[in-house]
């Protein structure tokens, strides 16, 4: 939880989202995702998760998400023509195709938040920019926001202080240490949810 918590804490600080926003998720069973929906939902917005397949369209619908759709269905945008135009905030994991898609349904004044780029970069001069509206803030920027004397703890405290509070739960799969093969090939091939931890 520290690392992962410290590090969506650190993103939903570009884009605190509330009551009024529609917030969507790429990678939304992920270990960040997981997190993003779950903080999205916490604060009153409405939220659509993108995950690959159904059992991870599942999790992300269990994880609290007022949609959760399969964006390895070729057809999948249709299916938020609903909220196009309408999409207020996207935090962005995964970049290239699903994250074009996604920037498309975004209302006038959205924000694409990037913060990760699993897929391909996406077009233009930056593999951030898309028509203007995508900040990427891992990096600096994130610590400068956070401020105070050690950014980083103020992130792991709030981060805490979500899960103690029962408003964050983190996703882990777990592989014994001798599966460690397994479990790269289950990274490898995005079959995983959450972060993955091995065990001994």
């Amino acid at each position: 939880m520290i690392g992962t918590g410290r590090t969506a804490m650190g993103i939903v600080q570009f884009a605190e989202p509330g009551p009024g926003d529609v917030v969507l998720v790429p990678a939304a069973a992920g270990g960040l995702g997981t997190l993003l929906v779950q903080y999205a939902k916490n604060a009153g917005a409405t939220v659509v998760g993108l995950a690959g397949g159904p059992a991870k369209t599942a999790r992300v619908a269990a994880n609290g998400a007022d949609l959760a759709v399969d964006y390895t269905d070729p057809g999948w945008p249709a299916r938020l023509d609903d909220h196009r135009g309408k999409v207020t905030v996207v935090y962005d994991g995964v970049g290239g195709d699903v994250a074009r898609a996604a920037v498309a349904l975004l209302a006038p004044d959205g924000r694409h938040i990037v913060f990760g780029w699993t897929s391909q970069g996406l077009a233009g001069d930056s593999p951030y920019v898309v028509d203007g509206v995508s900040v990427n803030v891992l990096g600096p920027e994130m610590l400068r926001r956070a401020g105070g004397p050690d950014p980083l703890r103020t992130l792991e405290l709030r981060a805490l202080t979500e899960a103690a509070e029962g408003r964050l739960t983190p996703a882990v799969q777990r592989f014994p240490l001798a599966g460690a093969a397994e479990a790269h090939r289950a990274l490898e091939s995005r079959g995983t949810t959450g972060k993955v931890v091995l065990e001994p």
